[in-house]
C-alpha cells in the first residue's frame, strides 16, 4: 500500500469512527434533553446540537462551511485599496480613519463596515457609484475576503485607524 492510499484509508476511517460518536453523542443528549426530569435538561439541546454537525448525514456541509470561513481569513493581501469620493477621500487623508459604510441597501451589502478590493473598482453592489477615488490602505487587521480579488471587508460601525499608502 502505497504512502497516499494509507493516508486516504486513515483518513475514512477517521472520518467514519468520528462522525459514529457524533451520532451517538447527539442521541445520548437527545435522551437527556427528552427523559430527564432536571428543569435544567432542555440545556442538553446546546451539546447535543454541537455533537449533530459532525453525523455522518451533516459533516460533508459542515466541513465545507468551515473550510470556506478559514478561507476568507487566510493569505490576505498586504495592501488594499479603499474607494471614496473626492470629499470623503481629503477626509480619509486628514484623519487617517475610514467611516464604514452603515446603508445595507445603497453600499454595505454584507454588513456595516469598510469595504476594499485588491485590483480595480469593485462592482457597483459593493461601492456606492460616486465612489470614484482610490486609496491604498496597509490591510488592517480582521480583514476578511467576500469574494476574492474584488471584495474585502473589515466589519464594524465604528471608524477605523488606517495607514495610508498612497497620500
Amino acid at each position: 500500500m502505497s504512502d497516499a492510499s494509507s493516508l486516504l484509508w486513515r483518513l475514512k476511517t477517521l472520518y467514519e469512527a468520528t462522525t459514529s460518536v457524533a451520532s451517538d453523542a447527539t442521541q445520548f443528549w437527545a435522551d437527556i434533553a427528552v427523559q430527564s426530569k432536571s428543569p435544567l435538561a432542555p440545556l442538553a439541546n446546546i451539546p447535543g446540537g454541537f455533537a449533530a454537525l459532525w453525523t455522518p448525514e451533516v459533516a460533508p456541509v459542515t466541513a465545507l462551511t468551515l473550510g470556506a470561513a478559514g478561507f476568507s481569513f487566510v493569505n490576505i493581501p498586504k495592501t488594499l485599496v479603499h474607494f471614496s469620493t473626492t470629499a470623503g477621500a481629503r477626509g480619509i487623508v486628514a484623519d487617517s480613519a475610514i467611516n464604514p459604510s452603515l446603508n445595507m441597501l445603497k453600499n454595505a451589502l454584507f454588513g456595516p463596515g469598510i469595504y476594499l478590493a485588491r485590483v480595480g473598482r469593485p462592482v457597483n453592489l459593493f461601492i456606492n457609484r460616486t465612489s470614484l477615488t482610490p486609496i491604498v490602505i496597509s490591510t488592517p487587521a480582521g480583514v476578511a475576503r467576500i469574494v476574492p480579488y474584488l471584495v474585502y471587508v473589515r466589519w464594524g460601525v465604528t471608524p477605523l485607524a488606517v495607514n495610508i499608502i498612497n497620500k
